[in-house]
């Protein structure tokens, strides 16, 4: 290849992977966190899609490298805009799938426009890998050090300007590579796309993605006197500062309180979710919270607070006298909200210092602290068949904890608020992880330093490394006892007295406490979560399934209730239709003689394609509790895998393996990262260039993965419509892997599906032939 078309292609590459991590904060915005993985099938489908018009198009087949490329950038330009555009004003709501038909019709389309920029990057690729199969390795090296790329920049670009403007920006990338791949591209043309470019812009730029008509945002800006005051960004999130929208405050405040509660004006919501207010004062109300009994249970000088996004918690820490109180907040555009709401707020106190780390970071670094709290940062949501249990929680798992124990005086207390629900879940679960961590830390008998208690609203639950005495007991009781709470669990309660105020239909939450205490066997539900399945709010059980699907298209939850077992129809409908437009037109060219590829070569390079996605998803998931920010880990762990992998592709030019040994030497590179990323997470509380580093050697195995679909293109040299074979085949198993590692990792763990990955390149190896014929292609 020649400099301009290697220069073109990553180009088109970088604007595609751009373009990708845009999109999933597109849908985090618009239809929920839940919905932001499709953005990554949808990108693999339409890439593989490529390999099918490739082969079943005469016109695109016949295209020189320099043509391919430089339509393709500049088609990519449109398409890209054009699906963010369309996809941003199609009436998509998850939530009436189950009850409305049609929504299944916006459904497909939400898919098809999504798939086709990325359609247009993939021709780019294919063309010059039919071009010249043997100089597979440099297309696949361009390619992937393209892709890398784009994601490095998305992170950046993110927080600077927001995912529409990230998105234009991606468009005007793919724009240049015409100019550089194919300088002799018509005049006209590139005028006419450069004008529609540049035009969109007005119309995407500033308004951003709409957020979802279920959102607390949207919910908020009903109300007649509410407005919107700002909008702050990060690459991690989109922040709203509202005035009047009634947000609430005193969270769990006592039934018995008779004084008055002052209304916050001023608020926030985090991708149009989680609201809280900001201009919440340190007053009496707040002595009456269950928060402020946590506090107050011994003397405290020093606290530390742990992703809190409104003022309700600080005001709480002020209000008990407590004068260094560390807040750790790692989203930039938090941070900068709570500047712009003035000294209103709480937040912005001399007592209270703002931290810029992540949770885990911050955790492993504290030491000496009185208090560590962990404060009610969701708002409610309800937990059926786990509709929100896709995000991962690594601030809530037994090993979080496990650090937050390390960091506490010896007197000090880790304090824990979850919300109360009719079916115990949430605050079982998190109770079990506590209970976990403590026992981690050598104590056997967690019974005398644990506490819990309720209000109407919320769980409360504390632990000590000192065992609470009597006296501590007793004087909390008193306290409780004037704010109408109910005792939950301490060493010597009696179940009469767990359900005395605020009254529940039974006492199953008492008895769920004493069954994790106890070490009963206990419902999956109510297992800890750990860092190797940091899901936190997934309470799907595969035993669930009949009474899920009985209830679909009669709750108010996304996707009509189905939760996470709509995964299941979703890889179901998106392996389909890779089949239909890869797999499917290509059948048709075999029946007329056009191609003749052998079933273990295409299941050679579908097992390639599952390892790769697999490998892929698993270390993303991984890098998110290493880098403590989603999409820095997901920008991160793309890039640094693509570019190690662009690199082996690079290198096979010389050595040229064949697909065997390349499956093989994958398959042992998987079992390394493995190794890497279970060490990885040793770089907590360093410096984020530390963990950036460890982040980009977690994924240096993915050297010897880059080297096998160019192994496999070389072979199939004597045939080039088998390439397109392959590619589609490839593609199509990603599509499939993209979905079915993303309910691996969910229900069995990062560990296992990594092994799993591994595998699938071992089991490859074999059903490729040992010898091949010598290609008979020109260099």
């Amino acid at each position: 290849m020649t400099y301009r078309l290697v220069g073109g292609l990553v180009l088109v590459s970088a604007a595609s992977l751009l373009f990708e991590i845009a999109l999933t904060r597109v849908y985090a915005i618009a239809q929920g966190h839940h919905f932001a993985f499709v953005a990554i099938a949808m990108a693999l489908l339409g890439i593989g899609a490529a390999g099918t018009l490739t082969a079943t198009s005469a016109r695109v087949a016949r295209a020189t490298p320099q043509a391919a490329i430089g339509w393709a950038g500049a088609l990519f330009a449109l398409t890209a805009l054009g699906a963010y555009v369309t996809a941003d004003r199609i009436p998509l709501d998850t939530y009436r799938i189950g009850a409305d038909a049609s929504q299944l019709a916006w459904l497909a389309l939400f898919f098809i426009v999504a798939a086709v920029p990325f359609t247009c990057a993939g021709v780019a690729v294919v063309a010059a890998l039919r071009h010249s199969p043997s100089g597979a390795g440099t297309t696949y090296g361009a390619s992937l050090a393209g892709s890398a790329a784009g994601a490095a920049l998305a992170v950046p670009l993110l927080g600077l300007f927001g995912s529409a403007a990230t998105i234009l920006l991606a468009a005007a990338l793919a724009m240049a590579a015409p100019l550089i791949a194919a300088p002799r591209l018509p005049a006209i043309g590139a005028s006419l796309l450069a004008i529609a470019l540049f035009g969109t812009a007005f119309v995407i730029a500033p308004a951003g993605p709409r957020v979802s008509v279920h959102s607390q945002l949207a919910q908020a800006l009903q109300r007649p006197d509410a407005h919107r005051l700002d909008t702050k960004l990060s690459s991690n999130s989109r922040v709203d500062i509202l005035q009047n929208a009634g947000f609430r405050t005193a969270t769990g405040l006592s039934l018995n309180y008779q004084g008055s509660v002052p209304r916050p004006q001023i608020g926030v919501t985090v991708d149009g979710g989680n609201a809280a207010a900001l201009d919440v004062s340190p007053t009496e109300a707040l002595d009456h919270v269950p928060l402020a009994h946590a506090v107050t249970l011994r003397p405290v000088a020093s606290a530390l607070l742990l992703d809190s996004i409104g003022a309700f918690d600080a005001a709480v820490l002020l209000r008990a006298g407590i004068y260094e109180i560390d807040l750790v907040q790692p989203d930039a555009a938090l941070r900068n909200a709570w500047q712009s709401a003035g000294r209103d707020t709480v937040l912005n106190d001399h007592r209270v210092r703002i931290l810029d780390q992540g949770v885990r970071s911050a955790l492993r670094s504290a030491t000496g602290y009185d208090l560590v709290v962990w404060p009610l940062r969701e708002s409610f949501q309800g937990v059926a068949a786990g509709t929100f249990g896709l995000k991962e929680t690594y601030a809530l798992t037994s090993d979080a904890l496990a650090d937050g124990w390390r960091a506490l005086a010896p007197t000090g207390r880790l304090v824990v608020i979850r919300w109360l629900q009719a079916t115990p879940s949430e605050s079982v679960r998190m109770w079990a992880s506590l209970l976990a961590a403590i026992r981690q830390s050598g104590i056997t008998d967690p019974a005398p330093h644990i506490l819990a208690w309720r209000s109407l609203e919320v769980v409360t639950m504390v632990a000590s490394p000192t065992p609470f005495t009597p006296g501590e007991r007793q004087a909390l009781a008193n306290n409780l006892h004037r704010d109408g709470f109910d005792w939950v669990f301490h060493a010597n309660l009696d179940e009469s007295d767990s359900n005395r105020f605020n009254r529940l239909p039974d006492t199953g939450l008492y008895q769920a406490f004493r069954a994790v205490v106890r070490g009963e066997s206990t419902p999956p539900t109510w297992t800890p979560v750990t860092d190797d399945r940091p899901y936190f709010f997934h309470y799907f059980d595969w035993i669930q399934w009949r009474e899920v699907l009985s209830t679909t298209g009669r709750t108010w939850q996304p996707f009509g209730g189905a939760g996470f077992l709509v995964l299941v129809p979703l890889a179901a409908a998106a392996t389909g239709a890779a089949v239909l437009t890869m797999i499917a037109p290509l059948m048709g060219q075999r029946r007329r003689g056009a191609t003749r590829v052998g079933v273990r070569r295409l299941a050679f390079v579908a097992a390639a394609g599952v390892a790769f996605t697999a490998t892929q998803i698993a270390l993303l998931q991984r890098l998110i509790l290493v880098l403590d920010a989603p999409t820095v880990a997901f920008a991160t762990g793309i890039a640094a895998m693509l570019a190690w992998a662009g690199l082996g592709s690079l290198t096979s030019r010389w050595w040229r393996p064949h697909p065997r040994t390349a499956a093989l030497s994958a398959a042992m590179s998987v079992f390394l990262m493995g190794g890497l990323l279970l060490a990885a997470p040793l770089a907590l509380g360093a410096p984020l260039a530390v963990r950036l580093a460890a982040a980009v050697l977690a994924a240096s195995p993915s050297l010897a993965l880059g080297t096998v679909m160019p192994a496999a293109v070389r072979a199939l040299a004597n045939d080039r419509s088998a390439i397109s074979w392959a590619w589609a085949v490839n593609g199509t198993a990603s599509v499939a892997a993209a979905f079915v590692a993303t309910i691996l990792i969910v229900s069995i763990g990062f560990a296992w599906t990594l092994l799993g990955a591994a595998l699938a390149y071992a089991v490859a190896a074999p059903i490729w032939r040992a010898r091949d014929p010598p290609p008979t292609s020109p260099p």
